[in-house]
This record gives structure tokens, C-alpha cells and sequence, in this order.
């Protein structure tokens, strides 16, 4: 069983972790979007097969080296429910199923298997340079900045499509 001091420390980690990205974002924030960030609709993968058997893609992303899914729930569609990615160098990727998800979070998706955390940013006003964090259970990690993102526009629609 994890130690209090334990949960305190990952939680904490996981606040910096939100505060320094959006941070980031404010920083780097501006024309960036234009000439980096795709944007569209999910529409644009009408044959992708990766969400099969759940309620559909809600988002989806794409980073230097993984196209990752977000895919709904089947009883509520405009729900996060599973975390799927697929590697560009053709290894296997991974799939997650959240466990909990607070809708107030609303400026990124977070999924976790064991102590690694999974944490997608929505591009948004505040959030021009998105990236996806995977944190390790030793507290480092690494980021990749999001190139590509596309959202289910009939479920929720946190970005412009500008």
C-alpha cells in the first residue's frame, strides 16, 4: 500500500507538472499555432479502425513519434474513456482505460498505468503549443510537442478550427 507521503508527492508532482506546461504554453504562446498546430475534426479519420468497439474518437493527437487516440466512452460519447497510441517506428504502442475522469480538468486528458502518467494537452486560447508528458514513477519524463489535433466537434470543442 503506498505510503500518504507517497500519494502527496506524486500529487504534488502532478500539479507542477500542469502548472509548469501551461507556463510553457503562455510563454511560447502566439503565431506559434499558425505555422506548428493543425487543427480539424475527427471527421478526418472516418475509416480509422483504432477506436473500434468503444463510443468513437473523441480526439486525437500526433507527436514526432506517436499518433494517439482518445476514445470515448460507449454509454457517454462525449466522455474520455480509453488512451490508445500507436508508434511511428511500428512497435506496439499502448492502450489505457481510465479509471476516473474529471470533466473540470478541461485542458487535457490524463490516463495512468501503474505509476506512469499519461497527460495530453487540448490546444487552446491559453494552450497554443500543446504536448504530450509521460511521466515516469520516478518522477522524470519527457515531452513531445503536438503537431497535429483533432476533435470530435460533435461531442465537445475546446479549440478554434480557425
Amino acid at each position: 500500500m503506498r505510503s500518504i507521503k507517497s500519494i502527496f508527492q506524486k500529487s504534488l508532482t502532478v500539479v507542477f507538472l500542469g502548472l509548469s506546461l501551461s507556463i510553457f504554453a503562455e510563454v511560447n504562446g502566439g503565431k506559434a499555432v499558425a505555422e506548428n498546430l493543425t487543427t480539424g475534426s475527427t471527421n478526418e479519420l472516418a475509416n480509422d479502425k483504432t477506436c473500434d468497439g468503444t463510443g468513437g474518437i473523441l480526439a486525437y493527437a500526433e507527436t514526432k513519434d506517436y499518433s494517439l487516440y482518445i476514445c470515448a466512452d460507449s454509454k457517454d460519447i462525449s466522455q474520455p474513456r480509453y488512451y490508445r497510441s500507436v508508434n511511428k517506428n511500428g512497435t506496439t504502442g499502448i492502450k489505457l482505460t481510465a479509471k476516473t475522469y474529471n470533466p473540470n480538468q478541461g485542458n487535457y486528458f490524463e490516463f495512468h498505468s501503474g505509476d506512469y502518467v499519461y497527460m495530453l494537452q487540448i490546444p487552446s486560447e491559453t494552450i497554443k503549443n500543446p504536448v504530450l508528458v509521460v511521466e515516469f514513477p520516478d518522477g522524470e519524463g519527457y515531452q513531445q510537442k503536438i503537431t497535429r489535433f483533432l476533435i470530435n466537434g460533435e461531442t465537445r470543442s475546446p479549440i478554434s478550427n480557425n
